[in-house]
């Protein structure tokens, strides 16, 4: 065939070329709602470099917020989740996502919000197993006795480039805005001459007997407060003693450096 001459197709391949091209279109159109799907299934999304610098893969950003709002587009903003990122500060304990990939400031990557991820970790405590936001800081996590990220493996100290950072395998995520991690402790010591009194504790473990002790190298927790002596109603109610073993919480706001136990006491009738 040569150019100009008329073109001459049969039907059926004509049908056959149409058919070809509709599917082509049907395969394309199904592996973009694949993606689509895969994202919000998965815990990764896309999110928007806002830190003002750019960014490193595994680096941390807080979550302000989705790019596109319901009020501008809502059809975009149903379509798929987009958030922004900023530096981590005082609202963004367990609202962060760990980048999967380099950004430069304002570019779009993803990120893990929910699931296991690769992460680095400044280990504050080596007995430490869980993490979160660092305020101020977009480089890391920091290792506490309690964090939206679960630390299911930690680079050993001997393996490590800084010995104060590691790499690590985390889960975070899981749904919530933030959680809240108890763990066990028994009192080694009390100071204040009226509640609510300071009390010091270290983790503790119990056996198959029933027996509890102190775990060797285990967190060591200072200023403590027994939550059941706070306000009148719990004034000389429930006073610990050493030796106690309590569940302990660290405190509400992760910029202040105390814990919060408790433990069941019978109180009789009164």
């Amino acid at each position: 065939m040569k150019r100009g001459d008329p073109l001459v197709i049969p039907a059926t391949t004509f049908n056959t070329f149409v058919d070809a091209a509709r599917d082509f279109q049907d395969r394309q159109r199904s592996a973009q709602r694949d993606a689509v799907r895969e994202q919000r299934d998965t815990g990764i999304v896309l999110i928007r470099n806002e830190s003002g610098a750019d960014r490193e893969r595994f680096d941390v950003l807080g979550i302000e917020g989705p790019i596109i709002e319901r009020v501008d587009n809502e059809d975009e903003f149903k379509q798929r989740v987009a958030l922004r990122g900023v530096v981590p500060s005082s609202p963004h304990p367990g609202k962060f996502a760990i980048l999967l990939e380099p950004a430069n400031d304002q570019a779009i990557v993803r990120a893990c919000v929910d699931g296991v991820c690769v992460a680095r970790v400044r280990m504050v405590d080596e007995a430490h197993t869980s993490a979160d936001v660092a305020i101020g800081v977009a480089s890391r996590l920091e290792s506490g006795d309690s964090g939206t990220a679960r630390l299911l493996w930690i680079e050993p100290v001997e393996d490590r480039q800084d010995p104060e950072v590691a790499w690590t395998v985390a889960r975070i995520g899981g749904g919530g805005g933030g959680s809240v991690t108890a763990a066990f402790a028994m009192i080694t010591s009390k100071t204040g001459s009226s509640p609510p009194f300071r009390y010091a504790a270290v983790q503790a473990t119990m056996d198959a007997d029933g027996v509890w002790t102190q775990v060797g190298g285990g967190a060591a927790y200072n200023n403590v407060f027994n939550i059941e002596e706070q306000g009148a109603g719990g004034q000389w109610v429930n006073p610990l003693v050493v030796g106690d073993v309590v569940l302990i919480f660290a405190a509400p706001d992760p910029g202040i450096d105390a814990f919060v136990c408790t433990r069941s006491h019978y109180r009789g009738t009164y």
